[in-house]
């Protein structure tokens, strides 16, 4: 009988370090995730910053271009360049706004967060969306 409950005894130790080791794992896992997500996410307000600078100067130049063409003083190929100029700006302010959002989900994720569909909806809507899920299921 003691030689089962030694082997046990070193079956349930072995199972907790290894239960340990994957915790330790999963642990650095989500430091080094957040480590690499929290830069990214911190020079996101510096570049969108400078982006809608560039934005509102491409409008100042595009009222300029307006008011110029209006008067007949610059052809209408300035005013359409004027024009791309802004909405390639805009575009690209567009752009680093998406990925600010999506670098701010994924930091939020490392760092341990989450939701799911049913933490969406009012309680009494949840289980109307549930009972909708499983009549669509069956």
């Amino acid at each position: 009988m003691t030689g089962l409950r030694r082997a046990t005894v070193n079956q349930y130790i072995a199972t907790y370090n290894g239960d340990l080791a994957a915790y330790r794992q999963s642990v650095l896992t989500a430091f080094q995730q957040v480590e690499i997500r929290w830069p990214k996410c911190a020079s996101y307000p510096t570049q969108l910053k400078r982006q809608q600078e560039a934005v509102d100067h491409a409008q100042t130049y595009l009222k300029m271009e307006q008011a110029r063409f209006d008067t007949g003083i610059d052809p209408y190929i300035d005013l359409a360049v004027a024009q791309t100029t802004l909405y390639g700006n805009e575009q690209t302010l567009a752009t680093l706004q998406i990925q600010q959002m999506s670098a701010s989900v994924q930091l939020i994720e490392a760092l341990g967060g989450g939701w799911d569909k049913t933490q969406l909806l009012p309680h009494a809507d949840h289980r109307q969306a549930v009972a909708a899920e499983t009549t669509i299921q069956h």
